[in-house]
């Protein structure tokens, strides 16, 4: 999906590959400036090459701003913050003077890998309000935008939505554990979010991907999956199906990284903030004593998210960081895989927002779209006895080539389950009759 890059979004993309990581100082200038266009254009004046005159003109704005900022967010500067600020923003212009074109346009399309992700900024209307969170309950910055892939209205698709994380190294009980409750909340319309991984977080939006499958996009919650680098470099390559399937199923893959940056380990602690901080409700599936799953809790604590552990046998390593959790009185036990009511707010449909350029496709079927669709049913059903939306897609691709995306198909098979004119039963397709 194609969203539109404005000033201030172009600015916010280029401070954040200014910086190293996540920046509580850029988040403070940012933050005393009023906009990321008016902090990058200082740190430009501020930089070499430029008059002696516009140099200290800025240079003297930019303390000013830094020292606003900070206090607005309601912290304090001393001698020794100032001058990291100054040598943060001795690199800050140094990555600025690196950028690879400073035309606007050729810019927007190398940030957005000649148009093959989307990007989104605090003002935009499919931003998750929840990661400001970060900066209002931590010391950690929010981040200044996001990188994406899919469906930037999957961010938005739920108010409460939930999180489910755990080891790589996970056996089949915590496989299943996963799966199970990912596919029950997206089932009741939650969003669910993780992290790409092997292990707990694949099982997890499998789990979700499912439920789509089953019930169709109107009605069946989406997934999100949070990455440690650039999204060119999304991993791992054993998991790129599924990040398909989660891109075709109305989800997102998302980074508060431009394109480019590598995924090193550090970055993966940061990654777990934002998982925390997007969910309302953290569920560690399985976690040995060790793991990365430990530090996402550890976030969720921090952030007073609502945190909850899947208890398992104690002989066994693989569960003894979730028992340990639930020991500590850091997390609620997870009694039952089925009782998901008791771990989140009431099942809902997932929550639709109008973008001012979203005209790819009409928000309601024409009866001249339902009749090609139910009459591509009854072609697949003819043919094959039974209609799944694969065979849905590859009929409609030949017959109406172009027309009929993944997004605009699930969308009016919606319309019309809703409308008694088709039923979705274990992931078949059925023509209901009139």
């Amino acid at each position: 999906m194609m969203v539109t890059i404005d000033d201030e979004t172009l600015a916010r993309a280029v401070l954040t590959f200014c910086l190293d990581s996540a920046d509580a100082m850029m988040y403070a200038l940012v933050k005393g400036t009023g906009s990321a266009a008016s902090a990058l254009q200082l740190i430009a004046d501020s930089g070499p090459g430029n008059h002696e005159n516009v140099t200290a003109a800025a240079c003297t704005s930019l303390d000013a701003a830094f020292i606003n900022g900070v206090t607005r967010w309601g912290r304090t500067i001393n001698a020794r913050g100032m001058a990291s600020f100054h040598g943060s923003l001795v690199s800050w212009q140094q990555r600025l003077a690196s950028l690879p074109s400073k035309d606007p346009d050729a810019l927007r399309d190398w940030f957005t890998a000649d148009g093959t992700q989307w990007i989104i900024a605090p003002h935009h209307p499919c931003w998750p309000s929840q990661l400001n969170d970060l900066s209002l309950r931590t010391d950690w910055a929010s981040p200044l935008c996001l990188w994406g892939k899919g469906d930037p209205k999957a961010l938005v698709s739920c108010p409460e939505p939930v999180g489910i994380v755990g080891s790589r190294g996970v056996s089949d009980y915590g496989r299943q554990s996963a799966h199970e409750l990912a596919l029950r909340m997206a089932r009741a319309g939650h969003l669910m979010v993780s992290g790409g991984a092997l292990g707990t977080d694949a099982a997890a939006h499998w789990g979700a991907v499912k439920a789509m499958d089953e019930m169709s996009a109107a009605l069946a919650g989406r997934t999100v999956a949070v990455f440690a680098g650039g999204l060119n470099h999304i991993g791992p390559k054993s998991n790129q199906n599924l990040f398909e399937q989660i891109e075709s199923h109305s989800g997102a893959l998302i980074s508060e990284l431009c394109p480019g940056t590598v995924p090193e380990a550090r970055r993966f602690l940061l990654r777990n903030r934002l998982i925390a901080a997007l969910s309302s409700t953290l569920i560690v599936a399985q976690a040995r004593a060790r793991s990365g799953a430990l530090n996402t809790a550890g976030w969720a604590n921090e952030l007073n998210r609502n945190l909850f552990a899947v208890p398992g046998d104690i002989t066994m390593p693989h569960n003894t960081g979730c028992n340990r959790l639930i020991q500590d009185g850091r997390a609620t036990i997870v009694c039952s895989l089925a009782e998901i009511d008791e771990l989140c707010h009431s099942a809902h449909r997932p929550q639709h927002v109008d973008l001012p350029d979203d005209t790819e496709h009409p928000q309601e079927s024409t009866d001249e779209s339902d009749d090609a669709i139910l009459a591509a049913i009854k072609t697949c059903a003819e043919a094959n006895g039974h209609v799944s939306a694969d065979d849905l897609l590859d009929l409609m691709d030949k017959t109406h080539p172009g027309e009929y995306p993944v997004s605009r198909i699930m969308r009016e098979l919606g319309s019309l389950e809703l409308e008694g004119r088709i039923s979705m039963r274990s992931g078949w397709i059925i023509a209901e009759q009139r």
